[in-house]
Order: C-alpha cells, then sequence, then structure tokens
C-alpha cells in the first residue's frame, strides 16, 4: 500500500504535468470506485485542477469551479498519466481527459479491488479524512504532540504508528523502518517508553519519511510509479538478511496479516 513517502512524490511529479489543465471528459469504468455516485464524475469537467496534496494516505485534487477530488490508492491501484492516444488498459478504473490531450488515469491490477474516489465540495464530507490524526512532517508536529499522540497507551508501537487517528500516513512499511531508526522493539508499549525514548522516535519518524522521499524521488526520475519503490529500506521486508547495523539477522513475525520485520538484538 502506498505511504506517505511514495505519495508526496506522486504529487511532486503530478503537479507540473495536470495543474492548470481542464478536465475535458471523463470515464468511470468501474462504478464501485466513486463513492459519491457516478453522476458526480460529470462535476470535473470544465473544471482546472489547481494543485496536488496529500493528507494522510489520501491524495487531493482541488478543481477551479469548487468540487474536490479525492483519491485513496489503497493496497494495488496506481496512477497513470500519458497521451489519450493510448487505448487504456481492461483494469483502467478511471478516466479523466485533460485540455492538453493527456489523460490521468487510475489503475487497479489486482483483486481485491479496493481503491476509492471521491468528489465533494468540501473535504469535511469526507469522514475518514476528519478522522485523521496529526501529519508527521507538518512543523507542528513536535516532541510534545507525539507524547499526547501516545498518550501513554497500553499498545504496541508498530500498531500506535500505523493507527492513523493518532499519526498520518505512515503504514506497515515506515512503522518498521522508523522504529528500526529508533531501536526501539515494535512490541514494546508505548506507556513504558521514557521521555527521552519519546524523543529518540520523534527524530526518528522525521528522519525516515524524509530520507524515503528523497530516495523514492532520485529512483522515480520524474516519472509515475506502477509499485511501490521499496528496495533501498533497511529491514521492512528483508527477513533473513543482515542488520545493517550489527549483522544480526532480520526476523519476521505476521499477525493478524500484518508483516513485521525488525532486529532483535538493536531492537530489544
Amino acid at each position: 500500500m502506498p505511504e506517505l513517502p511514495d505519495l508526496e512524490v506522486v504529487a511532486e511529479i503530478l503537479t507540473p504535468r495536470i495543474v492548470g489543465r481542464t478536465v475535458r471528459g471523463g470515464e468511470l469504468r468501474r462504478p464501485s470506485l466513486l463513492r459519491t455516485g457516478e453522476g458526480s464524475l460529470q462535476e470535473l469537467v470544465g473544471a482546472e485542477f489547481q494543485g496536488v496534496s496529500r493528507r494522510g494516505k489520501y491524495l487531493l485534487f482541488p478543481l477551479s469551479t469548487g468540487p474536490y477530488l479525492v483519491v485513496h490508492l489503497m493496497r494495488w491501484a496506481w496512477l497513470w498519466h500519458g497521451s489519450g492516444a493510448y487505448p487504456p488498459s481492461t483494469d483502467t478504473d478511471l478516466r479523466l481527459l485533460l485540455s492538453d490531450g493527456t489523460e490521468l488515469r487510475l489503475i487497479e491490477s489486482k483483486r481485491p479491488q479496493l481503491a476509492g474516489a471521491w468528489v465533494l465540495p468540501d473535504l469535511a464530507q469526507v469522514e475518514a479524512l476528519a478522522k485523521l490524526g496529526p501529519e508527521p512532517l507538518d512543523p507542528g508536529f513536535t516532541p510534545e504532540a507525539l507524547r499526547r499522540a501516545l498518550g501513554g497507551r497500553r499498545r504496541p508501537l508498530k500498531r500506535l504508528l500505523t493507527d492513523q487517528a493518532l499519526l498520518a500516513g505512515i503504514g506497515n512499511a515506515y512503522a518498521d523502518e522508523i522504529l528500526f531508526q529508533a531501536k526501539l522493539s515494535p512490541f514494546r508499549y508505548a506507556h513504558t517508553l521514557t521521555p527521552d525514548e519519546v524523543d529518540r522516535l520523534w527524530g526518528a519518524i522525521g528522519d525516515t519519511l524524509r530520507w524515503a522521499i528523497g530516495e523514492i524521488r532520485a529512483q522515480a526520475g520524474g516519472k509515475l510509479m506502477d509499485r511501490e519503490i521499496r528496495d533501498f529500506l533497511r529491514v521492512h521486508g528483508k527477513r533473513g538478511s543482515p542488520c545493517p547495523s550489527c549483522g544480526t539477522a532480520i526476523a519476521e513475525v505476521l499477525y493478524d496479516e500484518v508483516r513485521t520485520n525488525y532486529c532483535p538484538a538493536c531492537q530489544r
């Protein structure tokens, strides 16, 4: 599933490609994609893209006539932008025809198809957005803000970091990377952290996410990705590989379909 670093780079790449372009038409090829009804897609026609941004794991597209297009790619979907001369694949769920002859498409090739889109005049009408916690890269996300989010909770750190109501945009992969950077066990309960450990966790959140954005940006090279770029990660997905810090084999725990990777020596 795309997480904060992936979506930050997608927004960067799309901005110069679509901002200032007008939507000339659209085709909804999977009606269940649009959570606000098929007819609302027509509200985009004649409107100009004003920007591309991210909130949590959602991409936000404000348009000149008032509506917002909101997209959640979920597990398998990705965005494609290119010449409208290319016929859409059978996995294309949504097409938006732009004034420069290009198209923006949402493609979801794997099953189950979980991606969602909304066309609404007010972002407050997307209930899931209203429930999101603070953005971890916002200047206002301080160590004290992290302390409030953790709130002495008797829950494992991995689960807290991926709880979108507490902290927006971090998922399974980057929770593993953040906890490795902080040298904290994913199974450690938040209420046991010392003030120094909370500060260390806060620093690891920002450092890891900014590092990942830079790595993905460099590898993407200005091209939209059809899958997450993960080869640079240090522990997530690296079961059995030597820890880059101490050489111990990276361990893996699979619980409730969530895969957690960590170093048993560094993250006691």
